[in-house]
């Protein structure tokens, strides 16, 4: 996918990478936006979106409503 000159770029990065795949499903069932890239690589996971930025402030509150639901410990700071 491209990312138009108009467009607002969200980039999330979330360990394990296996949450990658949960973000990019809560955000695409929340707004219209458009999936640029998908990463899994080895811990990490790498999800950039694209589209307006209402589109987009409505995806991030939808996977970050989702990955607060996960059961678990915080990361440490910094890690």
């Amino acid at each position: 996918m491209l990312v138009l000159g108009d467009d607002t770029l969200y980039t999330l990065e979330v360990a394990p990478a296996v949450y990658v795949l949960l973000a990019a499903n809560e955000a695409e069932k929340a707004a219209p936006i458009r999936l640029v890239d998908l990463e899994n690589n080895g811990a990490v996971g790498r999800l950039r979106l694209a589209g307006t930025d209402a589109e987009i402030d409505a995806a991030v509150k939808a996977v970050r409503r989702a990955l607060d639901a996960v059961p678990g410990r915080k990361n440490p700071e910094g890690a």
